[in-house]
């Protein structure tokens, strides 16, 4: 007992100091010690200590300590304690709990006894819990401070107990339920009456002026509503509407103090589904539920009453959420009423209810109006639709919408539209609701949109209305925009709201109603379709912003072109008038845009930019309507280039233009258009002066981005014309091949949660593209050497002039910051430089954005050639380039460059080279690229968890103090995360079978499997990197990881290294995923049991590896292959693994492991001896600061 009070007062010693306001960061840091020792020691002598420390005789600090620790030793060693223990433990708890409400203990104390007890019971089970009830209801009678107290302990015990956590066998978890289900009774009107009671006495004492006393019961009450919400989420309906919970909560919501909470807890029944209920149950809990959020909303929306609910007013916050509640309500429970009467009845009833929402969608206050639109969105769509008929244009008949009320709501909307459109590009403009203009403008981006849902929606059930209404509002604001009266600000968010609109309303109308099948009055909704284009051809426009708005609205009509093909001459002559009527300074005859250009240039190159993005549009979208038109399309863009109409940028874009409308046509046809657009480029590439700047690095520097200074001294980058060209030449070889190239889009039948890439068509003998690979292939190979090279160390001190365009700019920065990104005078005064205007520009950031745009466009259209192209296989001189093009100066490469070539090319190229083609194409890359992958990610991670110290970092970066040295740390990170994702997923990749083809050697064969064959040291090092990945504290890195390591265990029986590989570093990767938090239990625990099921009774490596782990001992292994032999159930098999793993605790397993993000033996490979080696080790008890004077408690 001696050594026991000396700890005592050690303990107490260290918490108080370190709760001092002087205290020291090692102060501080030596309780957490304390308390990480007391939870690992002795049960007994840790709970002794524990409950000294939980004493009221301590200061609060302490006790809250205590109650800690004894809340874990409660919570994750109860099976060390002996059942008469268990029993002790119950009755402390319970005195506790009695000892803390019945005094003046603060909230803290009170609700750490009220956990401790609930995790007792959870351990002890549903008896426990049904004998305590009656004794804590006894104990809730001797005053408010009591009845507080117990309210907690039955929200504690019910979130302890319904919440899903994975430390109880499904056995005890039925039986705690089935108790707590059976309490229910008994809770329910407890809880009620304490509301009921306590709120009586606290209005009484608060009308004497005993206002403490007040605050006691009304806390009680506030207390019993919180549990309340709590076993409202799961309870039976029939005792929680019988116990009159819900009325209660009516009669709540009225007051100012407990609204809130009783708001939250009929949205939280809201949230129910009937499952087991009767329909009886469920539909007068849901009715009763209804009349309080309308009995509510009628008194917040009384003329006197909607001051307070604008922002900051008495009611904003509440108005909100029971705006929010009744939506959620709306949304879900107008189809649940079983008979024809009872739904005409409850429709009565919710057209008071509409009228409400439809109060709450047209509030001044858009927080509160967004709060009403999901209501119209659920109700509107076709998947809530009663009577939705699969094929069939929608029908007003279809909601429970009356028809007045979509009538209403498409003209509010349209209305409401005003509110989120007309932006201030001004920072400091915005209301004083949001945070910061972002804030405000990304709402306006969310809120505009719902809104144009709900006009899309609408208009589909009342086609000819939608377009009336369309056709009013443009020529309003055609009206209004060519009038010198209206200022432009107001002309330009009228425009914009009325195209917004138009656009919802013919994308709804052509989709439902001009396609085949569609409604039966097809040629008035045709015609008043066409009427809007012609509206739209009709108009002219000079200003920038009008115009880009003007092309926006062409858009729309793509579905209108497919049934009327003959517009589409019309529309591309109105894109051709738009570019002559609004001239470009400096864009003819191949010119490139000014360096410094001004504000007013740059709308109006936006505005171009959007009229050939408007014919992009069409041709993706109705290729076969605009195919008749190529050769005039073709003929037009030659003759406005001729003419200075157009310059580099509009004639690329028309030239896209050609190519996505040729997508849907012959094969011959293609290959017309193709030769079309890259002839020119062809000749260019020819050229003598083309093909000498890329003779070498030096050559490429010199002739595409040369530095001169300039009059003030300052670095100027010169090769404008060069860089422009290439920019451009590159652009069009790049959707050369993506629209000729049609991927299989979007998740697969098989696997529809994939979100991996689209996967590749098999590749083409007779692509497009083929007839330019002997030209193209070499070329771009080139490029890709000499744009590598440049950032070797010594070519990038020859550059020193612009270094900053060879880093991060600081809007990529701002983005893994998680910062607003800088915009205009922001990036200047963040980073001292300008912006980029154009890639042609003359500063560091234009170069900066050159360097990207070619990288970008060089790794697409490699992928997209070796992915699709079967001559690029064929090409002899591209391939001794290819290897050392890619890899030669891996080692240089940024993470984001690096990761960039992997998404873009070696995702698609590892899957679709053909296997005869490995050894001499994919070979070349993977033999550089897997080893260094290896070396770099891990160095990195390795420093990354010895940095992070104790703290788990979850799935992002390490917040960080401020500096540009916590920032650049934080900023690799998220780099280093990404890049090994993507890895991850190459690895994934390749042991992904092929479809078997017929003939070739290793048809079928994963490139793993071929790499196992063909270069065993480079596949292991492949297999290296996967389980290193298992060590990384990254989730997604670790379920690729994961994943990937499943694949090498099918087949490690073909290579013996494989094989023990797996049996022991593997397994050991595997175990230690499973000890990281982070992690997908379910898939690790399955790649555990993979390995176990291969290896235990044939290897000795599983063996060792597990009895090299704490608390396992022989006898324990024995049994536990016995258990995994008895059943051939892999899920009870994975149950076993987990519970014989779990003997010694995460704590003690992630210690043995040296886990805990402490410098872990990360499990890198060494390819020639495959020996583990680690990245830093555990320190011993004495170097790592001792153990406090704790020893005592561990003997």
């Amino acid at each position: 007992m001696q050594a026991t009070a000396e700890v005592i007062d050690r303990v107490i010693h260290i918490v108080v100091t370190a709760q001092q306001p002087s205290a020291t960061q090692i102060q501080r840091r030596q309780a957490v010690e304390v308390s990480d020792q007391l939870k690992r020691a002795d049960v007994r002598n840790s709970t002794q200590v524990a409950l000294q420390l939980v004493q009221s005789s301590h200061q609060i600090e302490v006790q809250h300590f205590g109650y800690t620790v004894l809340q874990h030793v409660v919570g994750a060693r109860w099976e060390e304690f002996t059942a008469e223990e268990h029993t002790q433990l119950a009755s402390t708890s319970f005195a506790l709990l009695a000892q803390v409400g019945g005094t003046a203990s603060s909230y803290a104390i009170r609700s750490k006894a009220a956990v401790v007890l609930a995790l007792v019971t959870k351990r002890q089970g549903g008896q426990l819990l049904q004998a305590l009830l009656p004794e804590l209801l006894r104990l809730a009678s001797g005053g408010a401070t009591q009845a507080e107290t117990v309210c907690i302990v039955l929200r504690m015990m019910a979130e302890e107990v319904t919440q899903y956590r994975d430390d109880l066998e499904a056995d005890n978890k039925r039986q705690l339920l089935s108790a707590l289900t059976a309490c229910v009774p008994q809770v329910l009107p407890f809880l009620e009456q304490s509301m009921e009671g306590h709120f009586g006495q606290a209005v009484t004492a608060a009308q004497q002026g005993q206002h403490q006393t007040s605050q006691l019961h009304a806390a009680v009450v506030t207390a019993a509503l919180g549990t309340s919400l709590t076993y409202a989420e799961w309870a039976p309906l029939a005792p929680l509407t019988d116990s009159g919970l819900i009325r209660a909560c009516a009669y709540f919501l009225a007051t100012q103090d407990f609204r809130l909470p009783a708001c939250d807890i009929l949205k939280q029944l809201t949230h129910r589904r009937q499952d087991k209920e009767t329909s009886e149950t469920y539909n007068s809990a849901m009715a009763a539920t209804g009349q309080a959020l309308v009995q509510a909303a009628s008194a917040v929306l009384t003329q006197q009453a909607q001051e307070q609910l604008s922002f900051e007013g008495d009611s904003d916050e509440f108005g909100q959420r029971l705006c929010e509640t009744m939506a959620e309500f709306g949304a879900t429970h107008l189809h649940c009423l079983p008979t024809h009467d009872s739904k005409i009845l409850f429709l009565q009833q919710a057209r008071e209810h509409t009228v409400i929402m439809m109060t709450f969608t047209q509030h001044p206050y858009m927080l509160l109006s967004s709060k009403a639109l999901p209501l119209w969105l659920a109700l509107l769509s076709p998947r809530d639709a009663v009577a939705k008929q699969e094929g069939h244009a929608p029908n007003p008949s279809h909601t429970l919408l009356p028809l007045e009320c979509i009538s209403a709501l498409l003209d509010l909307a349209g209305e409401q539209l005003r509110k989120g459109v007309g932006v201030s590009q001004d920072t400091s403009d915005y209301p004083s609701y949001f945070e910061d203009h972002q804030d405000y403008k990304d709402f306006c981006i969310s809120y505009r949109g719902d809104l144009a849902r709900i006009v899309k929606l609408t208009a589909g059930l009342l086609p000819d209305q939608a377009l009336a209404a369309a056709s009013r509002r443009l020529q309003h604001a055609l009206q209004q925009c060519s009038s010198s009266a209206v200022p432009p600000a107001e002309q330009h968010s009228l425009f914009e709201a009325a195209v917004l609109f138009t656009d919802s309303v013919v994308s709804a109308v052509c989709s439902a109603h001009l396609s085949k099948g569609g409604s039966p009055n097809q040629a008035a909704t045709l015609s008043s379709t066409e009427a809007l284009l012609q509206l739209l051809l009709g108009a002219r426009f000079a200003d920038p912003v009008l115009l880009n708005w003007h092309a926006r609205s062409l858009e729309s009509f793509s579905k209108l072109l497919a049934v009327k093909p003959e517009l589409v001459q019309a529309v591309m002559q109105k894109a051709f008038d738009m570019y002559a009527t609004n001239p470009l300074e400096g864009n003819a005859y191949g010119g490139i845009p000014p360096a410094k250009p001004t504000p007013q240039w740059k709308e109006l190159q936006t505005a171009r930019q959007r009229i050939g993005l408007m014919l992009v549009a069409h041709a993706k979208a109705q290729p076969q309507a605009l195919l008749p038109h190529l050769a005039a399309l073709a003929n037009k863009t030659q003759e406005l280039w001729a003419a200075g109409v157009i310059g580099t940028n509009e004639q690329s874009t028309l030239f896209d233009v050609v190519l996505a409308a040729a997508s849907g046509a012959d094969l011959q046809l293609q290959k017309q258009v193709v030769e079309w657009v890259l002839a020119g480029v062809r000749t260019d590439w020819q050229s003598s002066a083309f093909q000498a700047a890329l003779d070498s690095p030096a050559a490429f520097i010199s002739h595409y981005f040369d530095l001169h200074a300039d009059a003030a001294g300052h670095a100027e980058v010169g090769g404008q014309q060069p860089r422009w060209q290439l920019y451009h030449h590159l652009y069009l070889i790049e959707h050369s091949g993506k629209r000729t190239t049609p991927l299989i889009k979007g998740p697969t039948a098989a696997n529809p949660q994939d979100k991996r890439p689209p996967s590749p068509p098999p590749l083409r003998h007779d692509h497009p593209l083929s007839e330019h690979v002997d030209w193209m292939l070499p070329n771009l190979l080139r490029v890709c050497t000499c744009l590598h090279a440049v950032w070797t160390p010594q070519t990038l001190a020859s550059l020193q002039g612009v270094r900053s365009a060879f880093l991060m700019g600081p809007k990529e920065r701002a983005v893994y910051l998680r910062r607003p990104v800088p915009r205009g005078r922001q990036v200047v005064e963040q980073s001292g430089e300008e912006e980029a205007a154009t890639v042609a520009g003359t500063n560091a950031a234009a170069l900066r954005a050159w360097l990207r745009q070619v990288r970008e466009s060089m790794y697409q259209s490699l992928g997209l050639m070796c992915t699709n192209v079967r001559a690029f296989y064929a090409c002899g001189p591209a391939q001794g380039l290819w290897g050392p093009a890619l890899m030669q100066h891996v080692e240089c490469m940024d993470h984001q460059h690096l990761r960039m070539l992997l998404r873009h090319l070696m995702l698609s190229f590892t899957k679709s080279c053909p296997a005869q083609h490995r050894n001499s194409w994919l070979r070349p890359v993977l033999a550089p690229l897997l080893p260094h992958m290896l070396e770099r990610i891990s160095a990195k991670w390795s420093r990354i968890v010895s940095q992070s110290g104790s703290s788990p970092p979850g799935d992002g970066a390490r917040h960080s103090e401020d500096g540009a040295a916590a920032s650049d740390e934080v900023v690799e990170e998220r780099l280093i995360r990404e890049l090994t994702r993507e890895h991850l997923q190459l690895l994934l990749n390749m042991v992904e079978k092929p479809a078997p083809s017929p003939g070739g050697a290793g048809s079928g064969q994963s490139v793993l499997e071929w790499l196992l064959a063909e270069a065993p040291d480079l596949a292991l090092t492949a297999v290296g990197t996967g389980v290193a990945a298992l060590w990384w504290p990254d989730s997604d890195s670790g379920a690729k990881a994961t994943a990937f390591c499943r694949a090498v265990v099918g087949v490690a029986t073909t290579n013996e290294r494989v094989y023990n590989f797996v049996g022991r570093e593997m397994l050991q990767g595997g175990i230690a995923a499973l000890a990281h938090p982070i992690f997908t239990t379910a898939e690790t625990l399955q790649l555990i049991r993979d390995i176990l099921a291969q290896q235990l009774a044939s290897s000795p490596g599983p063996r060792q590896a597990l009895l090299a782990l704490p608390a396992i001992t022989p006898s324990m292994l024995t049994q536990f292959e016995a258990d995994v032999a008895a059943t051939g159930s892999e899920k009870e098999q994975r149950f076993i693994i987990r519970k014989l793993l779990m003997q010694s605790g995460v704590d003690e397993l992630q210690a043995a492991l040296q886990l805990n993000f402490k410098p872990i033996a990360a499990a890198v490979v060494n390819v020639n001896g495959y020996e583990q080696r680690t990245s830093g080790k555990q320190l011993p008890v004495d170097q790592q600061g001792g153990d406090m004077g704790l020893g005592i408690l561990t003997q």
